[in-house]
């Protein structure tokens, strides 16, 4: 099921953004504490990922950080440590995620 859903998502994603299928991707399956599914897609050359979140895709431009991978915009965020990450949306408490394999 969860490939299944990776695998729709990363299609949806490449529609929704028009992603080249000759450029270099990466895409990841996050499962986070509160429920949520997320995928992130990673392409080279951009400085920001596209996640597939709440049926919605969004980019979210890379942000300054010390430590880690931060993705942030208009009120989600999305910060990335090694297998782990943490996703913060508006009106909702910050969720621990982990990236699936």
């Amino acid at each position: 099921m969860r490939t299944g859903f990776a695998l729709l998502s990363a299609a949806v994603l490449s529609v929704a953004f028009g992603a080249s299928s000759t450029s270099a991707q990466t895409f990841v399956t996050y499962a986070c504490d509160d429920g949520t599914p997320v995928v992130a897609a990673f392409f080279a050359g951009e400085r920001s990922v596209r996640l597939q979140l709440d049926g919605k895709a969004l980019a979210l431009p890379q942000r300054l950080s010390a430590d880690g991978g931060r993705y942030a915009k208009s009120g989600v965020s999305f910060w990335i440590k090694g297998q782990g990450a943490t996703l913060k949306r508006p009106k909702k408490k910050p969720t621990l995620c982990k990236a699936q394999s």
